[in-house]
């Protein structure tokens, strides 16, 4: 296996939320991350689970390559700090 992501639609919120995107370190630097992330966001344009545009993920907020590749595609830190994870999140049309 390469790498995993998981999207969940909240229902409560409501906004989709990325989690638990993984591209396995043998594997990193090769464009995995975009072009996986780049097809979650085709998905979630559609709108499959409910009407929200609001999009949310976690990373570490150690993790310099995730979170040049979160900036890159238009997600922005919202403030909201858990631990060592951080929260950006964008809104789609």
């Amino acid at each position: 296996m390469v790498g995993y992501v998981m999207v969940i639609y909240d229902y409560d919120i409501p906004e989709y939320e990325i989690r638990h995107m993984m591209v396995d370190r043998s594997m990193q630097g090769r464009g995995l991350g975009t072009a996986a992330l780049n097809r979650v966001m085709d998905c979630i344009r559609t709108k499959p689970f409910g009407d929200s545009g609001r999009v949310a993920l976690t990373c570490s907020r150690d993790n310099a390559a995730a979170k040049r590749l979160y900036k890159r595609r238009g997600f922005r830190a919202t403030g909201t700090e858990d631990e060592d994870e951080i929260e950006p999140a964008m809104t789609i049309p």
